[in-house]
C-alpha cells in the first residue's frame, strides 16, 4: 500500500482521465476528497490488493485484485495503463497477474464485469482465455445513459494450459 500512498496524486490524475474513467464502475469527477475517501476505503479493505505498474521505476498504471474470496478461491482483477505513452503495453502486465493468482495464490477463478463498450479489454480477455458468461442489460448508468455489462471468467485450468504465458512470472509485494 505504501507505493499507492506515494502515488495518490497520480492515481487521481489517471482516474479522471476520460480514456480510463469511461470504463470504470466508479466516478469521481474532479473531486479529490472523493478520491481520498476511495483510497482510504481500499487501504483498509482486506479483500483487495493494489499495485502500481512501473517501468524503469516510473509509475505507469495500476493493477488490482478485489473481492478476494479465500474460501471459494476466486477473485476479481482489474488494471489500467494511466500514462498515455505506455498505452502500447496494452495487456502485457496481465499474464504476470494471472500467473500470480493461479500459481502463487493457488486460486481457481478470476471473474469480473466489463462495460460492453470496452471492446479492447473484451478482446484482451478473449485472447487470454476468458469465457463470456452472460450480459446484464442496461446495468450501469454512465454519462446519462445505461450500458450493458458483460460477465466474464477465467478458470485456472484453462489459463495454466496456455503454454505461451507460462514464462510471465514476477514478484508481487505483499
Amino acid at each position: 500500500m505504501s507505493l499507492l500512498i506515494k502515488n495518490i496524486s497520480i492515481l487521481f490524475k489517471w482516474r479522471r482521465d476520460r480514456e480510463i474513467s469511461q470504463y470504470m464502475f466508479s466516478d469521481i469527477g474532479n473531486n479529490y476528497k472523493k478520491h481520498v475517501e476511495w483510497f482510504n476505503q481500499l487501504s483498509n479493505d482486506k479483500s483487495c490488493k493494489y499495485w502500481i505498474i512501473k517501468t524503469n521505476e516510473n509509475p505507469i498504471g495500476l493493477v488490482n485484485l478485489a473481492l478476494i474470496d479465500e474460501k471459494n478461491r476466486r477473485l476479481n482483477a482489474g488494471y489500467y495503463i494511466g500514462e498515455k505513452k505506455y498505452k502500447i503495453l496494452g495487456a502485457y502486465p496481465l499474464p504476470y497477474v494471472y500467473n500470480y493468482v493461479f500459481k502463487t495464490m493457488k486460486y481457481r477463478k478470476i471473474y469480473g464485469e466489463v462495460i460492453s463498450s470496452n471492446k479492447n479489454i473484451l478482446k484482451i480477455h478473449e485472447i487470454h482465455g476468458y469465457d463470456k458468461i452472460g450480459i446484464y442489460k442496461d446495468h450501469i448508468k454512465k454519462d446519462d445513459r445505461y450500458h450493458d455489462v458483460v460477465i466474464v471468467e477465467l478458470l485456472s485450468e484453462k489459463w495454466l494450459n496456455i503454454e505461451k504465458y507460462k514464462k510471465y512470472v514476477s514478484d508481487f509485494p505483499v
